[in-house]
């Protein structure tokens, strides 16, 4: 039995820090840094639930070539099990990130790969069947997920007696609530950042967003804020909690996906609303202190030592 099928995205990405944000009005430029690792909110997502002691599995679509077997070994290291679907004629995810001065990352994406393509039915049954929640990377970026096969895949699970969550990427079409609105009737917990929210529930405001979501069966909804924290409610109390980030921002790539898992790993071992997204944070702060989408990624033990380093204690439910 797995904990958690973390399904979506899977990249292999290769990034070069420090760079100038006028690079393209230069002919080139010297890195500071450079690294290369796995990546992808799927992947990330799998990587903090593993670390968190959470029996893992993780689903995307991917080509047949060598980065591929890159990430499936990156994956196994991390104690995931990768069950990624082999597409002979789609390339596997392999973006160049480009990292400025501040940690904020310019990506440049790889046409007709792997994420373009998948599909509900790359999730085999016999799989989603052992276990016990599902967490959905990337809504917004699986054209073939997204909308319908999405609600139809969370309605399954919620009849299976699996627990589900999203995790929302910015939606460059300009579908927003098309792609999510059936699955949120059979999604457990969403918690978006605070420019997706606000696009969703066309406000701008904490309390309008909350009440515009309060009308799905939402167990957990929240709202990332980024260096401010985050906003969580269980819609019968609302809580604010801090970033828990301390000093240099290195790479801000997968702290986002970071929190999510860490908070569905939190929730799933019992562990309150605001314990859980203490933990949550603890674990982003671990991810954005160092290079790459999940390297910095830590143990529930080391993420519990941060949020008691900021006078936190932590409870269950």
């Amino acid at each position: 039995m797995y904990d958690v099928l973390s399904a979506g995205i899977a990249t292999w990405d290769t990034i070069f820090s420090g760079i100038d944000a006028d690079i393209m009005e230069k002919d080139g430029q010297t890195a500071e840094g450079y690294f290369a690792a796995s990546g992808g909110d799927a992947v990330n997502g799998a990587v903090s639930l593993a670390k968190f002691g959470m029996k893992t599995a993780v689903c995307a679509c991917v080509g047949m070539d060598e980065s591929a077997g890159l990430i499936e070994e990156d994956l196994r290291k991390a104690g995931a099990d990768p069950y990624l679907y082999h597409d002979p004629d789609v390339h596997t995810a392999a973006p160049v990130l480009l990292l400025d001065e501040k940690g904020e990352r310019h990506i440049i994406r790889v046409p007709d790969n792997g994420n373009l393509f998948f599909r509900a039915d790359m999730i085999p049954e016999e799989l989603l069947n052992q276990c016990r929640h599902l967490h959905i990377a990337s809504v917004n970026m699986l054209a073939k997920l997204d909308g319908k096969p999405l609600a139809d895949l969370f309605a399954k699970c919620h009849e299976k007696g699996i627990t589900t969550s999203l995790d929302a990427s910015y939606d460059k079409k300009g579908k927003w609530l098309e792609n999510v609105e059936g699955a949120l009737h059979n999604c457990d917990i969403f918690i978006p950042s605070f420019q997706e929210a606000s696009i969703y529930a066309q406000s701008k405001n904490i309390d309008d967003i909350i009440a515009f979501f309060r009308k799905w069966p939402l167990k957990i909804f929240g709202i990332k804020l980024g260096a401010d924290g985050v906003v969580l409610t269980d819609f019968r109390k609302v809580i604010k909690l801090p970033a828990l980030a301390d000093g240099k921002v290195v790479d801000t790539t997968g702290a986002g996906d970071a929190f999510i898992s860490a908070f569905v790993a939190a929730w799933l071992k019992g562990y309150d609303l605001a314990s859980s997204g203490l933990l949550a944070s603890g674990q982003s702060a671990m991810v954005l202190g160092s290079i790459g989408a999940n390297k910095g990624a830590g143990t529930l033990e080391q993420a519990a030592a941060i949020v008691e380093k900021h006078g936190y204690s932590l409870t269950k439910r």
